[in-house]
């Protein structure tokens, strides 16, 4: 690029800087432009034998007269409120890119803004803290660029590191992204698995936007979500596979324990539900994708944490009978019980623990539910329940925790 292409984006930033803040000090637009501060005075000369209405305020700094706008658009206070707060929310991501693009287009907004307005904008600025992700981590640089990849059908490389440490390269065709406790996940078809799969942008080692492009999936969000759904079902009454030997001989189900579980409560959405003609898989299904389209779980109060549990209690008898199943997190207490869910109480007990660990989208649960259920177990039917913790936040290779409750020996 040019010296002089270079000096008139300069100048150019330099009149948005201007119009986004009531006063901006020389030494200010010298260490955003990295420029010493008698280039700064040369180009506010410039600016201003340009026609640009630069006001110097001695010892104070510059600003832009009020009135003159560039582009011509009004934010009622309200929306700059909330586009600050924003603005506070999104330093605190841990995508750099997100970061670093939304900062320099809310400076564009703010200079828009009237002179009483950006001395408000200031100052909510200063009183608005947001408390997550304290440490201000980075851990991924690539959502803007997938972004791009999604809407222009572009495909990627990617470099990938999965929980286990197994590397692996992937040229995937980019389809969503969503963030969950603070993780940002990329939903793409992977050529290489030849299936959707899910890729957490921290895991990301490199990526690389190919000339290539591919014809769009002919499936909505939505209807995805949905698919996904199903293969979410955490139903007890998963009947064994035909034809298999012992569950000792033939099937590996991790870090399998007895434990003790304290008494807890659980706030969350339920249902009433039955295995027979198949209906709990349906039921269940339609309550998995309740409490993620509608965000349950920033809704419980309370919550000892962000694990969700997928608890089944309340059997009529056993699992051929009807019974209830909950999707909530562990809560404090039950004094604030949101309208449309439901709070309830347990009483803890013997629990033999099981752990499992793959895709959530290949039918992770329900496979291991088939392996529980060879186990010889002396069940006592009151409350058996699924965590998802931190380590399932990746579907394509989420570790799950089971609890069957047992009778005491």
């Amino acid at each position: 690029m040019s010296k002089e292409k270079t000096r008139l984006v300069r100048l150019t930033a330099i009149i948005t800087q201007l119009q986004s803040k009531r006063i901006v000090t020389a030494k200010d637009i010298a260490e955003k432009h990295k420029v010493s501060i008698r280039t700064v005075y040369r180009d506010i000369r410039t600016l201003e034998n340009s026609g640009i209405p630069i006001v110097t305020e001695e010892g104070r700094g510059y600003s832009i007269m009020d009135g003159y706008k560039i582009p011509p658009v009004m934010f009622t206070q309200e929306e700059a409120n909330a586009l600050i707060t924003a603005e506070q929310l999104i330093k605190k991501n841990k995508d750099q890119s997100l970061t670093e693009y939304y900062e320099s287009a809310v400076t564009k907004i703010k200079s828009v803004l009237k002179h009483t307005q950006k001395e408000k904008v200031e100052l909510l600025t200063n009183r608005i803290q947001v408390r997550q992700n304290r440490q201000n981590e980075k851990t991924s640089n690539y959502l803007i660029q997938l972004q791009s990849a999604v809407s222009n059908y572009q495909m990627v490389k990617i470099d990938y590191l999965s929980l286990e440490n197994k590397q692996s390269q992937r040229e995937i065709e980019p389809f969503a992204l969503y963030t969950t406790q603070e993780n940002w996940v990329l939903i793409a078809f992977c050529k290489l698995r030849n299936d959707f799969r899910a890729f957490r942008l921290d895991y990301i080692q490199e990526l690389q936007i190919m000339e290539k492009h591919f014809e769009p999936h002919k499936m909505t969000l939505q209807q995805y979500l949905e698919k996904c759904s199903q293969k979410f079902i955490n139903t007890p009454d998963i009947p064994m596979a035909q034809g298999q030997s012992t569950f000792a001989l033939n099937h590996k189900i991790r870090k399998m324990q007895t434990v003790k579980i304290e008494p807890f409560n659980i706030i969350g959405i339920s249902i009433r539900t039955t295995n027979e003609n198949g209906q709990a898989s349906k039921d269940i299904a339609e309550l998995w994708q309740k409490f993620l389209s509608e965000n349950i779980l920033t809704k419980i109060p309370n919550k000892v944490n962000n694990e969700i549990y997928s608890l089944y209690t309340d059997y009529e008898s056993d699992h051929t009978k009807p019974y209830t199943t909950i999707l909530g997190c562990k809560v404090e207490s039950l004094d604030n019980i949101p309208n449309g869910m439901l709070g309830q109480s347990f009483e803890g007990g013997n629990y033999v623990k099981t752990t499992t660990r793959g895709d959530l989208m290949q039918g992770l649960i329900v496979n291991h539910w088939a392996k529980i259920f060879e186990m010889d177990l002396d069940r006592t039917f009151i409350a058996d329940f699924e965590v998802f913790g931190e380590k399932a936040q990746n579907p394509s290779d989420a570790e799950v925790d089971f609890y069957v409750g047992v009778k005491n020996e």
